[in-house]
């Protein structure tokens, strides 16, 4: 039966009549509104925000909450979008949410809308004491934009994607994500993109909500060495405080930092208890598959899939060899076809540290062909070689266990995650 529901929901769009605001409220409400017995968390943003949620639940379990986390895509599993205290809902918990939810249903539902109802009855019925809840796309109009009573709203750093639905510019992307906040909510958000916080500011002074921004100022890098990365935050609620995180991704310095933030927030108001430790700890045991995640010795995989992400992500490659002693390595590329993908391979060949780059196929239906790639990584670059696989599985094959990062699309590292279990219990 499960697989059954599974193949059921990846046969549904992605898209369906009105707006997923107005579907999520509507099946909400038939299914008796369970979010409205839940303190929600809701955060939104274009890059960050899965990482940053990883971030604010685990402070959250790891200072004694039982805590629901609710976020997209997944890698490998369905399943990892609905999680407990770290572990994904059983099969047959999923089984009883979705003929909860098909079973309340009065019209057509978009494949999120169906995890997200799926999500709320799942935790209410587990009696979470916290919710931490990542929008699918956008804000405004987004399904989780029908929980009406979160206790903080969160934005995280936002550039421009997804431009044909949500608006072509900064500003207005900016505004669509603002679209979470609700009146006296109080909001954590990026001011690192100041033309966005600008935005998010204004609406939060529309709301009469406080808002609390965390730019470049507010945290800073005191080492970046192979597997951790130690850093300082400081704000009205940290004063120089460090913190280690077990990662090299130089972006997770602000993502941790928001999400200190929040939980320093509701702290302050007197909705939880944090003890020092558990926070440190918390910030060092937080694992976010796919965000230039350390995945095997010498394999990084990191889910970038924009040109802010790629900058990102060149960046902590650059900081990584700065301050270790590593051989020059190989670049895993692939990239879906509606990315901006010639912006992403042009960045990628600003880094200095690659010797050879694969390129493959990833995506599905999206897929972007790998000729088109290697030729447009060889109209930016002319003196590292690039080489062609048919599929993920061949191109680690290929793989001579020396320093590899894979990068482009959180589908590549799904696909990364597979061949690799195919080839280490082939090769047991």
């Amino acid at each position: 039966m499960y697989d059954e529901i599974v193949d059921r929901l990846n046969r549904i769009s992605q898209f369906a009549p009105s707006t997923g605001v107005e579907r999520g409220r509507r099946v909400l409400r038939n299914c008796g509104n369970p979010e409205k017995d839940l303190k929600i968390i809701h955060v939104a943003g274009t890059n960050g925000k899965g990482s940053t949620c990883a971030y604010i639940a685990q402070i959250l379990q790891s200072n004694g909450y039982k805590t629901g986390l609710f976020t997209s895509p997944h890698l490998v599993d369905i399943r990892e979008r609905i999680k407990i205290n770290g572990q994904m809902i059983s099969k047959s918990d999923f089984e009883e949410a979705y003929n909860a939810v098909e079973n309340c249903r009065t019209q057509e539902l978009a494949y999120f809308d169906y995890m997200l109802v799926m999500a709320m009855y799942y935790f209410k019925k587990q009696n979470v004491d916290y919710v931490v809840m990542e929008t699918g796309l956008g804000g405004r109009i987004d399904a989780t934009n029908a929980i009406e009573n979160p206790v903080i709203s969160v934005i995280t750093t936002i550039s421009l994607e997804h431009a044909a639905i949500l608006g072509d510019t900064v500003e207005k992307i900016a505004a669509e994500k603002a679209g979470i906040i609700k009146l006296g909510i109080p909001v954590v958000c990026s001011g690192v993109v100041k033309e966005a916080a600008r935005v998010i500011k204004s609406r939060a002074e529309e709301m009469e909500s406080d808002c609390c921004v965390v730019d470049e100022n507010t945290f800073e890098l005191v080492q970046n060495t192979y597997g951790y990365i130690d850093f300082l935050i400081h704000n009205e609620y940290y004063k120089n405080d460090c913190f280690r995180l077990s990662t090299n991704a130089l972006y997770q310095m602000e993502n941790a930092s928001i999400a200190l933030t929040v939980c320093a927030n509701l702290c302050d108001r007197g909705m939880i208890k944090l003890d020092n430790k558990a926070v440190s700890m918390a910030m060092y045991d937080t694992h976010w598959a796919g965000r230039m995640e350390l995945l095997r010795d010498n394999l990084y995989v990191d889910g970038a899939h924009n040109p802010q992400g790629i900058q990102s992500f060149v960046d902590s490659v650059n900081s990584l060899y700065e301050n270790s002693r590593l051989d020059k390595a190989t670049l895993l590329f692939s990239v879906v076809s509606d990315k901006n993908y010639d912006r992403m391979i042009k960045i990628l060949c600003s880094c200095k540290h690659f010797r050879q780059i694969y390129v493959t196929i990833t995506g599905g239906v999206r897929k972007l062909p790998a000729d088109i790639i290697k030729e447009t990584f060889e109209a930016h670059i002319k003196d590292t070689p690039v080489y062609v696989f048919e599929s993920v599985e061949e191109a680690m094959k290929k793989w001579d266990n020396r320093l590899m990062f894979a990068t482009g699309s959180l589908y590549l590292v799904g696909d990364v995650v597979r061949a690799l279990e195919r080839k280490e219990n082939n090769h047991d």
